[in-house]
């Protein structure tokens, strides 16, 4: 309370420690449920009203007390549906031959961008990463979706500072924490920031493995049953002390601590991800928290309709019509189906995702990426622009290293290039390298 003059004069105000306690002697444990409904209410309450929402009538309502936080955001949005239904009813056609030079010289001051891309050519192709608009990654089943998804999330938060919102239905908040750091150690676009360069495999961290400088790893000590005789703090201090290696990814997690503060927000929707449901946490998110850009890992049909075509493009119709009214970003990864295992990466269409291919008519960009098989790197050279010569350069395949096509397959903003991407999803590294061809 003492961090803020004006909250411990409130504090001070209604009775300070002695208001409490005596509210804890009040409190009943088996109804913790309701208090937490409570503060859920008022919480909400609290953003609407910092985001410029008269929320006075709300709670001189008569049935205030019996209203959820659920209750509170449907009388909100059942407002803000109704100014706009008044509108649009009401609407004119709009001359389209008018206001040309005007859009003109707008685009002088504010280009028709989004943010960037940690992606050059991406970049170039769909103008950035654009509000009011739905992209959408393509892979096979285990092919690295997740993490090329966490690449973007991690460039948009720490490097653009942009807040975003992950809806997870495959990976868990701990994966998605171990991803983040992974990403954030190994791609050179954060190393950058952080100043600390060196590479550590995700499986690793997650076992708890750390090297020595002689470059052995330093295990617990256990007696010969297996059982641990060293202490969990005295193991710690003895990483401290002998590996560098421990010490870089502490202050890597701690960058990332400080620097993402309020910043990357994630919702575990396994339990209900229907059409409905995700409509709410993305109209809430963007209403209460101010956030433009979400991801949604994996665009699945809604719950109703599991196993229907149509259903998986009426979700993906759904989240697309979203992007325009609440000027949000939207991506979501898909999952191509086993078809796409015989299909040549270069080759990869809409056909190949599993559900329903018509989804990407409502899409504004689609790409699909699959690995190339070493056999056949003799097959493809790719382009990199060069300044001296003034025309790109072809290049082969490097055998030691393991590559990605990725085809855009849809783009409402320009044309559709097939790009290769070099990979390691050990270390979760993603580099656009070129445009790639057939010899």
């Amino acid at each position: 309370m003492t961090e803020d003059a004006d909250r411990l004069a409130s504090y001070k105000r209604y009775g300070g420690w002695n208001l409490i306690e005596s509210w804890e002697k009040l409190a009943i444990v088996d109804n913790f449920k309701n208090y937490y409904e409570i503060l859920k209410k008022y919480s909400l309450l609290r953003e609407y009203q910092r985001n410029g929402y008269a929320v006075e009538k709300i709670i001189k309502h008569p049935k205030f007390e019996s209203f959820s936080a659920t209750d509170i955001y449907r009388l909100v949005r059942g407002k803000v549906d109704r100014i706009n239904t008044v509108i649009l009813t009401n609407e004119e056609s709009e001359i389209l031959n008018t206001k040309i030079v005007n859009m003109i010289h707008g685009c002088l001051e504010k280009p028709d961008m989004g943010i960037t891309m940690p992606f050059p050519i991406c970049n170039d192709l769909f103008r950035g990463i654009k509000t009011k608009t739905m992209m959408a990654v393509g892979m096979l089943s285990n092919a690295g979706k997740s993490r090329f998804m966490f690449k973007l999330i991690a460039y948009i938060t720490l490097v653009l500072k942009e807040k975003v919102m992950v809806l997870l239905n495959e990976m868990t908040p701990e994966e998605m924490r171990f991803c983040l750091l992974t990403t954030v150690i190994n791609n050179k676009e954060f190393q950058e920031l952080h100043g600390i360069t060196f590479n550590k495999k995700e499986k690793e961290i997650a076992l708890g493995l750390y090297k020595d400088s002689k470059g052995e790893f330093i295990y617990r000590e256990k007696d010969e049953w297996g059982d641990f005789t060293e202490s969990v703090e005295d193991y710690t201090q003895r990483l401290c002390n002998e590996s560098e290696e421990y010490n870089n990814v502490v202050k890597v997690a701690q960058w990332i601590e400080d620097e993402t503060q309020g910043i990357i927000f994630a919702k575990d929707v396994k339990s209900a991800y229907d059409d409905k449901s995700l409509e709410f946490e993305i109209r809430k998110a963007s209403l209460t928290q101010g956030i433009k850009y979400f991801f949604y890992d994996t665009l699945k049909s809604d719950m109703d309709g599991i196993g229907e075509w149509a259903s998986f493009k009426a979700t993906a119709t759904k989240l697309s019509e979203l992007t325009d009214p609440l000027d949000v970003f939207i991506y979501g990864s898909i999952q191509l189906s086993d078809d796409a295992n015989y299909i040549p990466p270069d080759e990869l269409t809409s056909s190949q995702i599993a559900n329903a291919k018509q989804i990407k008519h409502v899409l504004h960009t689609l790409t699909l990426f699959k690995e190339i098989d070493k056999k056949d790197y003799k097959k493809y050279v790719y382009m990199t622009p060069n300044s001296d010569w003034g025309k790109p350069i072809p290049h082969e395949l490097d055998e030691n290293k393991r590559y990605y096509v990725a085809v855009v397959d849809k783009n409402r903003f320009g044309e559709k290039k097939k790009l290769l991407f070099e990979v390691d999803l050990n270390y979760n590294s993603w580099y656009e390298i070129g445009e790639i061809y057939r010899r």
